[in-house]
C-alpha cells in the first residue's frame, strides 16, 4: 500500500498534515558545526519546544534533511516525534563534499556499495552514527527520503559518484530524492544522472530553488515533472518572506503550483526562538499563509502547498 515513511513508522498519505518540507531539527557534530558553529542544533529540548510551537500554530509534519555523517541524530529525531506528536521524516543520503573529511570512506567506496548502505537504512533501520564506525548500530526508525547534494554547477567527482548511488537506492526503495542545489545550473545535471538510472522526475524535489532563480527558471524545472522546494522562508535578516510569496504567485499563474512545496531550512541557532533568535519553526504556518494571501493566493492554494503536494512527493513508490 502507498505510505509515507516516518521515524515512528509508516503512515497513510491521507494522514499527512501541513508540512515543512526542508528542515533541520538536530545537528549534533560533524564538519558542518566545525565550519560554522551557528549550525549547532544540539538540544533535543530546544527542538521539542520549536516543534511544539510549530504544532500549536497548525503544523503537523517536518522533513529533517540531515543525512549521513554530518551530525544526524536518529535517536533524537525519534524522541522529538514521540514528545511532540509531530510527524518527523528523516533522510538518508549525503551532503556536499566539503562536509566529509578527505579520508572519509565515501571517497573510496563504489556507487553500488554506497547504495547498499542507504538501502540498508530503509530495510534494516537507521545507523545511529551515520556509518561513522567501527560498528554498525541500528534503531528501528527508517528514513523516508534520500538526500543528494552538489556544491555548484559542476559536482565534485565524489558528488557525481554519490548521485549515481542515490539513484540506485531510490530505485530499490521507492523513496523520494530531496536535493541540495548551490546553483540553478546543477539541476539539469542532477536530473540527468537520476533519470539515466531510472529515477522518475516526479520522485525528485529540488531544494533551495528560490535562492538561485526567478519564476521563469522555476517553471522550467516544474515542467520536467520534478518538484521545486522554496525553502528560504524565515530568513528575515536576508530577505522578506514576501519575496517567496511572489514566486509562488508567479508559479500559480503559470499553472505550476502542483509542483511546489515549502520549507524553511532554519539550520542556524539564530533563527530559533528556543536558542534566543527568531522567527522560529512556527513561522511557516503561523505567519506565511497571511503573506501568501496578500500575494493573491487562496486557502485552497495554501492547502495544496502545505498538504497536497507534500503528500504526493513524500509517498514511497513501488521499488523497481
Amino acid at each position: 500500500m502507498p505510505a509515507i515513511v516516518t521515524v515512528l513508522g509508516e503512515i497513510d498519505p491521507a494522514d499527512l498534515g501541513p508540512t515543512d518540507c526542508h528542515e533541520h531539527l538536530l545537528i549534533r557534530g560533524g564538519l558542518p558545526v566545525v565550519l560554522e558553529p551557528d549550525f549547532t542544533l544540539d538540544s533535543i529540548d530546544a527542538a521539542v519546544a520549536e516543534v511544539g510551537d510549530f504544532r500549536d500554530a497548525g503544523g503537523a509534519a517536518l522533513v529533517d534533511c540531515m543525512p549521513l555523517g554530518v551530525g544526524r541524530d536518529a535517536r533524537g529525531l525519534v524522541e522529538i516525534a514521540e514528545r511532540t506528536g509531530a510527524t518527523v521524516i528523516a533522510t538518508t543520503g549525503f551532503h556536499r563534499d566539503r562536509f566529509y573529511a578527505a579520508d572519509h570512506w565515501i571517497r573510496a567506496y563504489s556507487p553500488e556499495r554506497i547504495a547498499d548502505l542507504m538501502v540498508a537504512e530503509h530495510t534494516d533501520g537507521m545507523e545511529t552514527s551515520g556509518y561513522g564506525g567501527p560498528f554498525v548500530e541500528r534503531i528501528a526508525a527508517r528514513p523516508g527520503a534520500i538526500k543528494l547534494a552538489f556544491s555548484g554547477p559542476e559536482p565534485t567527482p565524489t558528488e557525481r559518484k554519490v548521485a549515481a548511488a542515490v539513484a540506485m537506492a531510490q530505485r530499490r526503495t521507492g523513496l523520494p530524492v530531496v536535493t541540495h542545489t548551490d546553483d540553478e545550473r546543477s539541476v539539469a545535471l542532477q536530473l540527468s544522472i537520476l533519470e539515466r538510472h531510472g529515477v522518475p522526475p516526479s520522485s525528485v524535489v529540488f531544494g533551495h530553488m528560490d535562492r538561485h532563480t526567478g519564476v521563469a527558471g522555476l517553471v522550467e524545472v516544474c515542467r520536467t515533472g520534478a518538484t521545486v522546494c522554496l525553502d528560504w522562508l524565515g530568513r528575515h535578516d536576508r530577505r522578506p518572506d514576501a519575496y517567496v510569496a511572489g514566486l509562488v504567485a508567479g508559479l500559480a499563474s503559470e499553472g505550476c503550483l502542483d509542483r511546489v512545496v515549502l520549507g524553511q531550512d532554519l539550520a542556524r541557532r539564530g533563527y530559533w526562538r528556543a536558542y534566543g533568535g527568531g522567527p522560529g519553526l512556527a513561522n511557516l504556518v503561523a505567519a506565511f499563509p497571511a503573506v501568501l494571501r496578500e500575494a493573491g493566493l487562496t486557502d485552497d492554494h495554501i492547502r495544496q502547498l502545505l498538504v497536497d503536494n507534500p503528500r504526493r512527493v513524500l509517498t514511497r513508490l513501488e521499488p523497481s
